[in-house]
């Protein structure tokens, strides 16, 4: 089989590394390699190994279609069972390759294997990951690196991890015109995302422009909350609206579990809260009552059907100038989330978003208030 450096560099990891990651751009044959790496682990030693994406349509379109044109008639000789009713191959050596999708971290509590295979790892959510990882020897993850996830803040610096990175250059068996396409890219996001494997924004981060600083000068400002409750953190932010055109905001609190009316209202006064301020809040009640009642002019926020959605686009209309250390962080975790197929949707991913939902809440609200 006609193989590039990927296949050597996975095959050489796989006995010294307890995880490989493969970050790539297009056509730098990743996929394939990797299958083939497995294949040859598999025709010479009795192993589990499971390989996955997000989705049985992406899987069967993508490492299953590779592995049956490519791969599986290059190995028929090492092959005893080739179970494509249930996705299963059987080595001659006992070793088996199973094919198979986790749709939650539930699912992937299960049997442990020798190795795990994870393609278009991006698509996965953390929790998934970590459930199946925990039970492999040895886990491998390949992704277009279109957006920083997991895989950068989480895993490649952990020890025993090893991290490379190809392109199409990589890839020795594409025609020059191939070659001449992907580096022909003219947009310079995609083109170094896939013309070269390095990390970009392609279609994920949702809101990539904001621009942290050192000095916001407030003068009429106003505030914003999403109450944390056991788990989750209470989220407070100062904000102001200049010209209809830029918004300042300020990360006051983030702290997790529940905060007492009585504390949030002494924390509003001493970040510059008075008779004049208004506080818009979620949708919750009895807190709303509670502030109220220390003549805190609380606000619920304005929601309905769309406002996630629409309260996004709302910002996307602003220049946004920051300070505060977890709105950077879940600015740089808050992504789009995607079909079954690996393409973005409508719908924000949840889970990062305390800080922004608070933003999210005052700029919507104070728009359609004034």
């Amino acid at each position: 089989m006609k193989t590039s450096v990927i296949f050597k560099d996975t095959l050489d990891a796989i006995p010294k590394s307890r995880r490989i990651i493969h970050q790539g751009g297009q056509y730098s044959g990743k996929t394939v390699n990797i299958l083939a790496a497995l294949a040859t682990v598999a025709a010479q030693s009795v192993k589990t190994i499971t390989v996955t994406s997000k989705s049985f349509p992406h899987l069967r379109a993508g490492a299953m279609r590779d592995f049956e044109r490519y791969v599986l008639p290059e190995f028929s000789g090492c092959i005893k069972q080739h179970r494509k009713s249930d996705h299963i191959t059987i080595f001659n050596s006992g070793a088996v390759m199973e094919f198979k999708t986790y749709e939650t971290e539930f699912d992937a509590r299960g049997p442990k294997r020798d190795i795990l295979f994870i393609n278009e790892a991006n698509t996965f959510d953390y929790m998934t990951w970590w459930q199946l990882d925990s039970r492999s020897e040895v886990s491998i993850i390949d992704y277009n690196p279109t957006v920083k996830f997991w895989a950068h803040e989480k895993v490649k610096d952990e020890p025993g991890t090893v991290f490379f990175r190809s392109w199409h250059e990589h890839n020795p068996f594409l025609s020059e015109r191939q070659h001449a396409d992907i580096e022909g890219i003219k947009d310079p996001e995609l083109w170094k995302v896939y013309a070269r494997g390095v990390t970009g924004n392609v279609r994920g981060l949702i809101f990539p422009d904001w621009e942290m600083v050192d000095i916001l000068p407030f003068e009429e400002p106003f505030f914003a909350i999403d109450f944390g409750y056991t788990n989750d953190p209470t989220a407070i932010v100062k904000m102001e609206l200049i010209k209809h055109s830029d918004l300042y905001v300020e990360e006051l609190a983030y702290k997790t579990g529940a905060m007492t009316a009585k504390r949030i209202n002494e924390l509003l006064i001493s970040h510059g809260y008075d008779d004049n301020s208004v506080v818009y809040c979620e949708h919750d009640p009895h807190m709303i009552k509670q502030l109220k009642q220390l003549d805190v002019r609380a606000v619920a926020a304005k929601k309905g059907d769309g406002s996630v959605k629409a309260g996004i686009e709302k910002l996307k209309e602003y220049n946004v100038y920051y300070q505060g250390r977890h709105i950077k962080e879940e600015k740089e975790k808050y992504i789009w989330v995607v079909d079954e197929m690996g393409n973005p949707t409508n719908k924000p991913l949840d889970g990062h978003n305390h800080l922004l939902d608070a933003i999210r809440y005052g700029a919507y609200t104070h728009y359609y208030r004034t």
